[in-house]
């Protein structure tokens, strides 16, 4: 899509009741899985390894099933491609809708217990911070509502391909008090940015090392482990910046809330209590694995 393109859809999205701008998202992403069969069939796949695994489970007496599918249920009635492009249609559709929009319209916001103890504990600690997470559910709007609570955010993004895009993008977010880190050196800048206080946001679902990514890229032991490829920059970037991690997830609740979940803070320092990088690669593919079984069909993994 282009600059104008996006305006456009901005735009419309602001100005539409949820009631109209709903239905016209799921029908244009119905239109693009039917359009890139392609696409839609790599979801699916993505979707087909955790029903298989939800049908292990429930050999072994577990009681856990992915949400959308039953036992003995056929596989052609589980949520697959179709529902994921439309969970992100959505997301899309609310984060371009977020700048302008009139006060109520933006979603609610859900923290459970726990992970406002955590964000609370992180917040107090005065530490630096790195925000891990994922191309989970509206990801945009769960750093904009961050933002909110703890000050400033700087993002460290991949740019968009096209710059007019990326300019749209990082004023879009900046509107919200997210800054989108930029320059030859986005790395370097986090790391200036985490050694006076800030919070820097990471997303850990790909590889980011033609960015500037202060890493070589994704830990093959990290990939092989688990559902989600973790890059573990955002953990050196930690480490480099004296930095905590907070680990955060999001997902769209039935009621159209979005819901978030932390993890426990930690850092890097295993002399002072801290995880050394293999626990803390651990920690990440554990939780970000959880959440996707948990979510499948909010996991935009083609974003990697």
């Amino acid at each position: 899509m282009t600059e104008f393109g996006y305006h456009a859809a901005a735009l419309a999205a602001r100005r539409l009741p949820v009631w109209l701008s709903d239905p016209i998202a799921a029908c244009l992403a119905d239109l693009y899985v039917a359009t890139h069969p392609g696409k839609a069939r790599e979801v699916n796949r993505r979707l087909e390894r955790l029903w298989g695994e939800a049908g292990v489970a429930g050999a072994s007496g577990a009681s856990w099933l992915p949400p959308g599918a039953r036992p003995g249920a056929n596989p052609g009635a589980r949520p697959g491609a179709r529902q994921t492009y439309r969970a992100f249609a959505e997301a899309l559709r609310d984060f371009l809708a977020s700048t302008g929009a009139a006060d109520g319209r933006s979603p609610r916001v859900r923290l459970e217990r726990d992970a406002a103890l955590h964000l609370e504990a992180a917040r107090a600690s005065g530490a630096s911070t790195v925000v891990v997470s994922g191309h989970f559910g509206p990801w945009e709007l769960a750093l904009q509502w961050l933002a909110s609570e703890v000050g400033p955010v700087d993002a460290l993004a991949a740019p968009h391909r096209c710059g007019a895009v990326e300019r749209f993008f990082r004023a879009h977010r900046a509107a919200h008090g997210v800054r989108t880190l930029g320059g030859e050196r986005p790395a370097a800048a986090a790391i200036e940015r985490l050694r006076t206080g800030g919070w820097i946001a990471v997303l850990a679902d790909r590889s980011r090392r033609s960015h500037g990514s202060p890493s070589s890229g994704r830990s093959p032991a990290a990939v092989a482990a688990g559902l989600v490829p973790i890059d573990t920059a955002p953990l050196l970037l930690a480490r480099r910046g004296h930095a905590q991690v907070l680990a955060g997830v999001s997902w769209r609740d039935p009621d159209g809330a979005i819901a978030i979940r932390f993890h426990a803070p930690f850092t890097l320092a295993p002399a002072r209590g801290g995880l050394d990088p293999a626990q803390a690669a651990r920690t990440l593919q554990g939780f970000f694995d959880a959440h996707v079984r948990a979510h499948p069909t909010q996991w935009f993994d083609w974003n990697r």
